[in-house]
């Protein structure tokens, strides 16, 4: 952008709207300001930029040395501040508020209408003017914005706004500018008598707010000429409420009342003329007018944050609506809204609406999505529904509450819905700032360049999967210690085209940089990927994660189907995987104890955030997303160093040993789902030293690990439901005191007759075989003695169709067919 100056210069002077518009932008930034108790004392032109989008931005927050004797450059010693621009108190040295920033203001913007300064001339002149003189009036600036410079620049600071608020609200309660030739048919009667008629005199506002036929409507406005309101609603209901030249508006030369031409005003950017409004609300309606008045004063600043947080992405559009549009609240009250939007072509990725509903017509609501965040009622309703003055800082300061309500509510917005049916529907998203190893960073900036001949600051932040912001004092470290070599602007096409100057810089990596990156990567680290979160970030996600949900026999049900499970075992899994206790399965073979054993993760909840990375100190980091066993969801965060992933299933069974408990360890992996030990008592390592190695993490949520790297021990959390299996007698496997630390025993029973056949209807369903009720009692009488398993349906019927398959014939229960089929499906005894 160029300053203010710069403008001035070229242009002379400004026009009304857009010095308002300018000057509200910057009370805004000083008002921030101010509101942490800091003071400018130097405003001026030359220290405002201004850019290409009319944007401004304030400079110099401080005090510059005295370089000539020009009246437009500061002075330091016995005066503090601008001669042109300085409050009374600042030339005679006294102590300095927030009010001499106003006054500096009320000179800038008396300026931009102007031209050039209100005092002018020598040194001295200028500050006697500044103690003793007002601004003199000017022809180019109308009489409602003088009187609004005047009271900026009074020379005493009481009789100033007080505020930047109170300064911006006196712009929204200036008078419209008059009609220069009213239609003659909408003088009123009384008007056309002008020799019959009295001088118009003020006459006392009614309690009731009434006023005698032919008086202007406005509080405390006694004048007899005017027009009528011409609103008519969609019913044929007229407002004729009566108003003076003063307070009427004109909408092509039709006059209405202020509420309804901000009506009109509100519903004409859809309609060719205003005659064509058909959707009119009713005379007495207050809640278009509110919503109107209310999205107006913070149109601009909502409109450049979804402009600035968009404006590099080719496939969004910023849709701004300048019309206030009907809507409902609820199912059946009417309510009007305004919104911003950045859309896609799939739908908007966040909207932005201010809405009144007509039931509560003095609330307003603002909401982010379809979601409420904000609901208050604005001040100055407050003060009239209690009888107080009017304080025209009220529009400003409601505006900028809205404002912030938005800014909070945009930066750190709800998490997105899975579209994953789930038990627990509550999703978990990470912490929101990135909280980074600044060592350990370095090294990996220093990995990235030295895989390459140059790279950009762009190319770096998305590597390591940060925001620019986190990264660049690093870059510029790394620079400043002659480890990497700034190489100017990226030219060539790529997808930093678009970026920031800054993201835009290419970097290489120097001799020295090469050095230090091998000495990082000895004492610590070669990992190289997105960065690493920090421990309490995972610690608190992970914590979230393990909260149990509700889980009633409906949703165990439903995880469980197409499972026989004899009486009680259903409410023995639903009492352990809502305790998150661990959970100790065995029976027979065949009788589906992994089966039920893996779908307990379905029972823990929906989906989770885990890190890629984990920073576990001392430069050391561990991954921990695993494309093999983690599934991964949609709807990722924003955050890349994170993944949504489904509940994970970590299943290991005869190939299990102790090591694989370190290094890249199970348990991390398995945090967040479930860590199933299959077929205990058949691996190498026996069964109680497993235990031995998990009883610690059990019992305290927190297991111990040596890194091999180091020999480091360190602490991570354990977060995993722990589920175990065997067809082996728990007698043989464990004695009473480890088997006491398993908190669930579940027993699976070989299945009766009856669950056997409703386990062969299904399997037989599943290969589309016919039905042959005189098969099952063949198959009974097969069976003898034997034990019932409840894997022989499915296995028995493969079977059958393997064998006709070889044989050339339709696979059907024959019992020629299931006989050949019996017959591989057991040893001979």
């Amino acid at each position: 952008g160029r300053s203010m100056r710069s403008w001035l210069d070229e242009y002379g002077r400004f026009s009304v709207d857009v010095s308002i518009d300018l000057i509200q932008q910057l009370l805004s930034a000083v008002g921030v300001a101010h509101d942490y108790q800091i003071v400018h004392r130097d405003l001026k032109p030359d220290n405002i930029l201004i850019s290409n989008r009319g944007k401004t931005k304030i400079l110099d927050f401080g005090i510059s040395k005295l370089i000539d004797d020009k009246h437009r450059l500061t002075a330091t010693g016995s005066m503090v501040g601008t001669p042109a621009y300085m409050a009374p108190e600042q030339v005679k040295g006294e102590p300095v508020d927030a009010s001499a920033d106003i006054y500096s203001l009320g000179m800038i913007l008396y300026e931009l209408l102007h031209g050039e300064p209100p005092f002018t001339g020598p040194l001295p002149a200028v500050l006697h003017s500044q103690v003793f003189d007002r601004p003199r009036a000017s022809t180019a600036i109308p009489s409602p914005l003088m009187e609004i410079i005047w009271k900026a620049t009074a020379k005493d600071p009481s009789q100033r706004f007080q505020t930047c608020e109170e300064f911006a609200g006196a712009f929204h309660y200036m008078p419209k500018a008059a009609v220069a030739h009213p239609p003659a048919e909408a003088i009123s009667e009384v008007a056309e008598a002008d020799d019959e008629v009295e001088e118009a005199r003020p006459l006392p506002t009614r309690t009731d707010g009434q006023k005698p036929a032919g008086v202007c409507t406005y509080s405390d406005c006694g004048e007899r000429r005017g027009w009528a309101c011409a609103y008519q609603d969609m019913t044929g209901r007229k407002c004729n409420t009566w108003w003076c030249r003063r307070h009427i508006q004109f909408i092509e030369r039709t006059p209405f009342c202020p509420r309804h031409a901000s009506v009109i005003r509100a519903l004409a950017p859809t309609a060719n003329t205003i005659f064509e409004i058909k959707n009119r609300p009713a005379v007495d309606d207050r809640a278009l007018p509110l919503a109107a008045l209310v999205a107006e004063d913070v149109d601009k600043d909502v409109t450049e944050l979804v402009r600035r947080r968009y404006q590099n992405r080719k496939d969004v559009t910023i849709a701004r609506d300048r019309t206030v549009r009907q809507t409902w609240s609820g199912r059946d009250n009417v309510a009007w809204e305004r919104s911003w939007a950045a859309l896609k072509s799939q739908g908007y990725l966040i909207r932005i609406a201010v809405r009144v509903g007509a039931d509560e017509p003095d609330f307003v609501q603002l909401l982010i999505g379809n979601t409420v965040v904000f609901k208050d009622v604005p001040d100055w309703i407050t003060r009239r529904r209690e009888g107080e003055s009017p304080d025209h800082a009220d529009r400003a300061r409601f505006g900028k509450k809205l404002f912030a309500a938005i800014l909070e509510h945009v930066d750190s917005p709800r998490p997105v819905p899975s579209a994953t049916p789930a038990t627990n529907s509550r999703q978990i998203e990470p912490p929101p700032p990135p909280e980074i190893n600044r060592t350990l960073i370095e090294g990996m900036v220093l990995r990235i360049a030295a895989s390459t001949t140059k790279v950009t600051g762009y190319e770096v932040a998305e590597a390591l999967a940060l925001p620019f912001i986190a990264i660049e004092p690093i870059l510029k470290s790394l620079t400043g210690a002659n480890f990497l070599d700034a190489l100017g602007l990226a030219n060539e096409q790529g997808p930093w085209l678009g970026r920031p100057l800054p993201e835009r810089m290419s970097y290489a990596i120097t001799k020295q940089g090469r050095t230090r990156s091998d000495q990082i990567a000895d004492a610590s680290t070669r990992y190289l990927g997105p960065a690493p979160v920090s421990m309490a970030e995972y610690k608190a996600v992970l914590a979230e994660a393990a909260k149990p949900g509700t889980l009633d026999l409906v949703k165990v049900s439903l995880a469980l189907s197409g499972i026989e499970l004899a009486p009680g075992v259903m409410e023995a899994v639903r009492a352990a995987v809502n305790s998150r206790s661990s959970i100790f399965i065995y029976g027979a073979p065949g009788n589906g104890k992994t089966t039920l054993a893996r779908r307990i993760s379905s029972l823990l909840g929906g989906p989770i955030i885990l890190p890629v990375a984990l920073d576990v100190g001392g430069g050391e980091v561990m991954t921990v997303f695993d494309g093999a066993i983690h599934r991964v969801e949609p709807n990722q965060p924003a955050d890349k160093r994170w993944r949504r992933v489904a509940r994970p299933l970590v299943q290991v069974g005869g190939e299990f040993q102790l090591e694989m408990f370190y290094g890249a360890p199970l348990q991390v992996k398995a945090n967040g789902g479930v860590l199933l030990i299959d077929d205990l008592g058949r691996q190498r390592v026996s069964p109680k030293q497993i235990l031995d190695r998990l009883l610690v993490p059990l019992e305290q949520d927190t297991d111990f690990l040596n890194l091999t790297s180091t020999g480091r021990k360190v602490e991570i959390p354990f977060r995993a439901q722990l589920a175990l299996s065997t067809n082996l007698k728990p007698a043989e496997l464990l004695d009473e005191a480890y088997l006491r630390r398993l908190a669930y025993k579940v027993l699976m029973p070989d299945p009766t007759w009856e669950m056997w056949c409703r386990i062969f209807e299904r399997e037989r369903d599943r290969l589309t075989l016919p039905p042959a009720p005189q098969a099952m009692e063949m198959i009974q009488t097969l069976y003898g003695g034997r034990p019932l398993r409840g894997n022989h349906p499915r296995d028995l019927l493969e079977r059958l169709v393997d064998v006709s398959s070889a044989r050339g014939v339709r696979p059907q229960l024959t019992p020629e067919l299931v006989e050949a089929a019996w017959n591989t499906l057991f040893v001979a005894s």
